[in-house]
């Protein structure tokens, strides 16, 4: 009965919504003042003080996107599924595994994203970390988070595929020779990347994507790895050749499942137009802007671009969210094409950030940030006042009740 209460289409969430745009704008200001905070206590070397504005700074977006999504079709369609009707919820095995879980967080699949775009903002705060620039760390954690090229991922709650494409960044990072993880901790993000969302095979042709930069030397790698491998003790040979053969097999059979999808895909009349706005575009130029403001500093000619593995890199990214753009543009196929867009576009702010720390033109992110904070201000936390809640499933439609008090 509960079930069939539900409604069938969007807008999904039809009560307990609200309009709040002052306390997301203290929210999203709080937030810029703690990069701020970040920027201050790298600069001056105060480890202690840093550590605490990041947590500070990761608690901040994660309430920031769990009460902004609670008014979104999928986040409220699944909370409400995983608990009166299991199979129409996530279909994926890692979320069918996580359900008992989920039903004890507050808000549920907000929670769950917000949760999600906390280890997007964490990610490259961990990145300037590591990298010894920890000062750019909260800039650019609100870059990735509050990014328009990222509105299907973050504002749109597309929680599962951005999971997904989340757990192969340290891939990507280890493509592009950014990163050394242990072998088991690359191959626990793919398997559970393929366990979240069925775009695996997609998400991992992109996050390979770096290897193209040298072909002939990964080839070589690869040889070479097959011969250490006949080099192996008897039972441990066995034991990498099983563990291979079993990860060919999960990867043939969730390709299976993604070619189903690609599928259905094609015939869905769906598609978003977000990669195709004016706000995108604006922010490709600031990044265009941030890359020849670099040039000009220091002094880059074209040659020596080109010959740069990092530049390579970044061109192709980038080529690959215009060819996306085109797609949108010009329906060609776009069904399938804009749900790729936000993977590429992270990967490609990934990877300008590479680009901007491997020239050590930090500074040079100032553009893409103030494009990024004026769109936010301006575009979607002041208008929110207007927002139709309760009769259509927007962004920024907060809970109006604490979460015991929510009636599933």
């Amino acid at each position: 009965m509960l079930s069939a209460a539900f409604p069938l289409e969007a807008p999904f969430r039809i009560d307990q919504v609200t309009q709040a745009p002052g306390l997301m704008a203290g929210l999203f200001l709080a937030q810029v003042l703690m990069a701020l905070l970040i920027h201050l206590a790298g600069a001056y070397r105060r480890p202690r003080l840093w550590w605490a504005a990041a947590v500070v700074l990761l608690l901040l977006v994660l309430v920031f996107f769990t009460l902004g999504s609670w008014g979104n079709s999928d986040t409220t369609r699944f909370s409400h599924y995983m608990a009166v009707d299991p199979e129409r919820g996530p279909p994926e095995p890692l979320w069918r595994l996580l359900r008992p879980l989920v039903l004890l967080l507050p808000y549920r699949m907000a929670t769950v994203h917000g949760l999600v775009v906390a280890g997007y903002a964490a990610a490259p705060l961990l990145m300037a970390r590591a990298w010894g620039v920890p000062a750019w760390g909260g800039w650019w954690s609100l870059l990735i988070c509050c990014s328009p090229m990222l509105r299907g991922f973050m504002q749109n709650a597309h929680s599962r595929q951005a999971l997904a494409v989340l757990l192969l960044l340290p891939l990507m990072l280890w493509a592009a020779r950014q990163f050394r993880p242990q072998r088991l901790w690359l191959g626990l993000g793919v398997i559970l990347s393929a366990l979240t969302h069925s775009t695996i095979v997609w998400n991992l042709l992109i996050s390979l994507s770096p290897l193209a930069m040298r072909l002939p030397e990964s080839l070589a790698m690869a040889a070479g790895r097959c011969r250490d491998i006949w080099s192996l003790p008897g039972w441990r040979r066995w034991l990498v050749l099983l563990s291979v053969l079993a990860g060919g097999a999960l990867i043939t059979l969730v390709g299976i499942t993604a070619l189903q999808r690609l599928q259905d895909y094609s015939f869905d009349a769906y598609f978003s137009d977000y990669s195709i706005r004016r706000i995108v575009g604006r922010l490709q130029r600031a990044l265009t802007l941030g890359v020849l403001l670099a040039c000009a500093q220091k002094r880059l000619s074209p040659l020596r671009l080109l010959r740069c593995e990092h530049t390579r890199l970044l061109m192709v990214f980038g080529v690959a969210y215009l060819l996306i753009q085109a797609s949108v543009s010009h329906q060609w196929l776009p069904q399938v094409t804009s749900r790729l867009a936000d993977s590429v576009a992270f990967l490609l702010l990934i990877s300008f950030l590479i680009w901007l720390n491997h020239y050590d033109a930090h500074w040079c992110v100032i553009p893409a940030v103030y494009v990024t904070f004026q769109y936010w201000f301006e575009g979607r936390i002041l208008p929110s006042a207007g927002l139709d809640c309760g009769q259509n499933d927007d962004f920024l439609c907060v809970p109006d009740r604490w979460p015991w008090q929510v009636r599933w």
